[in-house]
């Protein structure tokens, strides 16, 4: 992929992702508030965010390089890519929350940062990545 197709790509990836996030973090900080423990209260609020991401970046961001692989196929990979990431950013956030004395949302938006490589990584190059693209990057 040419450096300028990369970074519109990934341009196109922060932007939904910054959506996905402001969703992610309107619905955490409503679950919390109403009292709702902040672990229960992240798996929910990413799945939400994760919902409007498989939309976004399946119409728009990878769009070009959408795989062959049948469309239930992509969805299996992107809740597997996307598991992985909640693992990974509920063990950050229960960490941090634990282990510091840091504030709830400056623990959400450090956990929220760790995913984002995982997830780009993921989606980019396992759900939407075409075999092309694959060979192409390669050589």
């Amino acid at each position: 992929m040419a450096m300028r197709a990369f970074i519109g790509q990934f341009l196109r990836f922060g932007t939904v992702g910054a959506l996905n996030t402001g969703i992610d973090y309107i619905v955490f900080i409503a679950l919390t508030w109403e009292g709702m423990l902040p672990l229960p209260a992240q798996i929910v609020s990413y799945l939400c965010g994760a919902a409007n991401s498989y939309l976004l970046n399946r119409g728009w961001t990878f769009r070009g390089n959408s795989s062959q692989s049948p469309q239930s196929r992509q969805l299996i990979s992107f809740i597997i890519v996307n598991l992985i990431t909640l693992a990974c950013t509920s063990v950050v956030l229960e960490g941090l929350l634990h282990g510091t004395s840091w504030s709830l949302l400056a623990c959400k938006l450090i956990a929220t940062l760790a995913g984002l490589t995982i997830n780009y990584t993921g989606s980019r190059f396992w759900v939407f990545g075409s075999r092309q693209g694959k060979e192409r990057d390669a050589s």
